[in-house]
């Protein structure tokens, strides 16, 4: 993102240059006094967030630890991991999900030629059954998947259409089917929809016993989530582009809140996902870390998970994880039987791979002492 770059070296850099990088928390103190633009989710908390980050790794190599224990140590050596059900071309530049964005190409629907490996987004439309079985044989034991957003792109969310309705619920139906009561079914909706169309959905989604059912519209309005939480059973998750704890509160002040999501890039670092979580703990609200954005969250991600005593889930995408998250870093964290445990070695426990340093469209940029 070519705006956190610059912010870090235009703005970040004259203030670090020269100072101890062990001193995490004067870091990001100052980035919060000072730093302009400090608030939600924006260009500063990301750009913060990496240096936090890149800070506890640091210190982690520094005394030759990991990250776990130099947050006072692990009070599960493992947790529960769920699948993503993203593809390998998943990603873009914005959350709406349809196929040339996302990856899937011009492939139409109602193909039932085989899926690629890993290909989750098109198989969980398509072919739930087959995915269902093939995420059971990795041990995995929770999904998410999101049917309805192509209907929200066709109306731009402020209601759905019957047959989109029904044909989102088939693919649930589908899905539960399949699963049985061994499998958790987590709903994304993206923030796509006006909140009286996500509580059609959500109605109309309750009988299947869905896990949770994540950013149904934008949480510009506290009070909406609230109305929506009151009149749905299914337990409601948000948080994941929300910013820092200050944002975070507003939303558990609510009670709404079922499950706390975060990005450890995107809320202010290692250090302030301590601190919300926390701080969800104290409205008695688990966490469950979020990760679609890269290697390093997610082994963060994993160290922070294992720390936590509130943490529930920690969110992978197996298209990812096999995939080019390899392509950067040295390790990645041990993700068998359904369960994802960070790496040993000090720090986060990863390095960069040195190979990446020699690829051609490689763009280095240095910032000068301050």
């Amino acid at each position: 993102m070519a705006a956190v770059e610059a912010y870090l070296h235009e703005t970040a850099a004259p203030e670090l240059i020269g100072t101890d990088p062990r001193d995490i928390t004067r870091a990001w103190d100052t980035a919060h006094r000072q730093f302009i633009g400090f608030g939600g989710s924006s260009v500063a908390v990301r750009a913060t967030s990496a240096v936090d980050i890149a800070l506890w790794d640091i210190l982690g190599k520094v005394a030759g630890l990991p990250v776990c224990r130099l947050l006072g140590g692990p009070v599960r050596g493992s947790v529960r991991a769920y699948n993503t059900c993203a593809g390998p071309g998943y990603g873009g530049s914005s959350s709406n999900v349809n196929r040339k964005r996302w990856g899937l190409g011009d492939t139409d629907p109602a193909d039932t030629g085989p899926a690629g490996e890993y290909e989750d987004l098109l198989a969980s439309v398509t072919r739930p059954e087959e995915l269902v079985a093939s995420l059971r044989a990795d041990g995995i034991t929770a999904m998410k998947i999101w049917p309805f957003d192509e209907a929200a792109l066709r109306t731009g969310g402020g209601w759905i259409d019957r047959s989109d309705l029904r044909d989102g619920v088939k693919i649930i139906e589908r899905t539960r089917a399949a699963a049985g009561d061994d499998m958790d079914i987590l709903l994304e909706l993206h923030s796509l929809w006006s909140p009286q169309a996500a509580l059609t959905i959500a109605r109309a989604v309750e009988q299947f016993g869905l896990f949770w059912i994540e950013d149904p519209f934008r949480v510009d309005s506290p009070e909406a989530l609230a109305r929506f939480a009151d009149r749905t059973s299914i337990p409601l998750t948000v948080g994941e582009t929300i910013g820092t704890r200050f944002d975070c509160q507003r939303l558990l002040r609510t009670g709404a809140v079922g499950y706390l999501m975060f990005d450890i890039g995107w809320t202010g670092g290692i250090s302030e996902a301590v601190r919300i979580a926390a701080l969800a703990e104290t409205y008695g609200v688990p966490v469950a870390p979020h990760d679609c954005t890269g290697p390093v969250v997610l082994t963060a991600g994993c160290h922070l998970s294992a720390h936590l005593p509130n943490a529930v889930l920690q969110e992978t995408v197996r298209a990812f994880y096999h995939g080019w998250y390899r392509d950067f870093v040295t390790e990645l964290p041990r993700l068998e039987a359904g369960r994802i445990t960070p790496p040993e070695g000090p720090g986060l426990g990863l390095e960069l791979r040195p190979e990446v340093r020699e690829w051609p469209d490689l763009h280095v940029r240095m910032s000068g002492a301050a």
